[in-house]
């Protein structure tokens, strides 16, 4: 888990920056309804979400080999970041608008990029946090979809090992695919907002020349 520090009411967990209050530990309520009622607090669609965000994680692994079968390590478009952050946030916001064959193309091409994988790693930590049951729904998104092609588990070994049953294993698989993708939404409106307060990307997210 990467590291994390306090100060005053707030509390730093690899880069992001959250309030206690987001450490949602309540007792009496499940991880869905908090993950639930968090998606219905910032207004986005939980099976909308859950839709978006897989396609983007089933893409992770294909996306690295690609990468290497042009030669490099991993693309490092560092200049795409902030028009891909902002395709996002409006593609969550208003899924509508985009076909399913646009979010494949999007979740290719971030699934290419070096940084993709490194914010990744940045939000499971903060999804061990999230909620109680965290630190399952963290190693789940980790271990079907960030391992390598050979080295990830299926989702009947992710069964056995946190037992569970078909139904329960795929309803929490679920809610850790939405929560993964909430936290990469909360990050990157933080980041938008933060780049238009210093004149970086104007009202529509565009860069400012």
């Amino acid at each position: 888990m990467g590291k994390s520090r306090c100060k005053g009411d707030v509390t730093i967990v690899c880069g992001f920056i959250f309030k206690r209050e987001e450490i949602m530990y309540v007792i009496g309520i499940t991880a869905h309804e908090i993950i639930l009622n968090e998606c219905i607090a910032q207004g986005i669609d939980y099976d909308e979400m859950y839709a978006i965000i897989r396609e983007l994680l089933i893409k992770y692994n294909a996306g690295k080999a690609f990468a290497k079968r042009r030669g490099i390590k991993w693309l490092n478009n560092v200049t795409k970041k902030i028009p891909y952050r902002t395709e996002f946030i409006d593609i969550v916001a208003h899924p509508e608008n985009y076909t399913k064959k646009e979010r494949k193309v999007f979740a290719w091409k971030v699934a290419c990029e070096m940084w993709y994988s490194e914010k990744s790693i940045m939000v499971l930590d903060h999804m061990k946090m999230f909620v109680e049951e965290g630190e399952a729904l963290a190693h789940i998104i980790d271990s079907v979809y960030m391992k390598g092609a050979n080295t990830k588990k299926s989702d009947e070994a992710m069964q056995k090992e946190l037992f569970m049953g078909h139904t329960k294993y795929f309803d929490v698989k679920k809610d850790a695919i939405v929560l993964y993708g909430l936290l990469i939404w909360k990050y990157c409106k933080r980041r938008d907002r933060e780049d238009r307060d210093n004149g970086i990307i104007d009202d529509n997210g565009n860069i400012i020349d």
